[in-house]
């Protein structure tokens, strides 16, 4: 058990600490609601606690009330943590798509078309000429559909959103 599989139970008594003990600062919020409960700084030994002690609910209560401020804080900096690491993703995605987009090579910037003109014969050929010719379709497993339609749709997306750009000269590849 770890500190995540507690948090619902945390937070029915203090909701503030049940979602902090549930994010990534959850060990150090487990050891303030452990110290409060009087049990050892283990999940289980929080959530034992929990439920056997009719007065957990109120301390947790007053823990949260007594440390609103620096709770409050905690949850502003993890979120703003999360925040900060979904946005340095997006920016090395966005770098990585616009080193493709600017290289010279044809494999940089010709797999995304090359990738639905593969699919879209896929599809074409399973579906239509298959069963046109009395051919069973072979079962293609839905993984492989839902790779082909994020790839495909994340790449059109976002090549739509480049052509309809008016700031963008450039010319859009693929």
């Amino acid at each position: 058990m770890n500190w995540k599989d507690i948090a619902g139970a945390v937070g029915s008594a203090a909701p503030i600490l049940g979602t902090l003990i549930g994010g990534p600062a959850g060990a150090a919020i487990g050891g303030l609601v452990s110290s409060a409960l009087g049990c050892a700084n283990t999940p289980d030994a929080v959530q034992t606690a929990l439920a056997t002690n009719p007065d957990a609910a109120v301390k947790l209560a007053q823990i949260e009330k007594d440390k609103a401020v620096e709770l409050q804080t905690l949850l502003v900096q993890a979120e703003g943590n999360r925040l900060a690491a979904d946005t340095a993703s997006l920016q090395a995605v966005n770098a990585t798509m616009q080193a493709e987009d600017k290289a010279e090579h044809w494999a940089s910037w010709f797999w995304r078309p090359f990738l639905g003109m593969i699919a879209g014969v896929m599809i074409f050929g399973c579906y239509f000429v298959l069963p046109l010719a009395h051919i069973p379709a072979p079962v293609v497993p839905s993984e492989v559909w839902y790779f082909l339609g994020a790839v495909l749709g994340v790449a059109s997306w976002f090549r739509g959103k480049a052509q309809a750009d008016p700031m963008n000269s450039a010319p859009v590849k693929g």
